[in-house]
């Protein structure tokens, strides 16, 4: 056989994989809610400005958190699979 050739869940790989989305997923949604609140307190104004804070942040904000909530989301799926292999396991 031409090297070993290895089946399954790394459970510790994954177990970081899935801290470290939630992590990421934690910092961008605070780096969200501070340029909300940068957006919020500017003292631009006209008619740029109103387009700018009520048509384009609301709708990228809206995206930005999607991508926040499936990061979330796609951490919590690989801890919640890590440990169901490792109770499989036995480990």
């Amino acid at each position: 056989m031409a090297g070993n050739i290895s089946h399954g869940m790394n459970i510790d790989e994954v177990k970081g994989l899935g801290s470290n989305l939630k992590q990421i997923s934690q910092d961008m949604n605070n780096m969200m809610n501070m340029l909300h609140n940068k957006v919020g307190s500017t003292s631009w104004v006209g008619p740029d400005a109103t387009r700018f804070k009520n048509e384009w942040w609301p709708q990228h904000r809206a995206h930005l958190q999607k991508m926040i909530q499936d990061l979330d989301g796609f951490g919590q799926s690989a801890l919640n699979n890590a440990s169901e292999q490792e109770n499989v396991s036995g480990h």
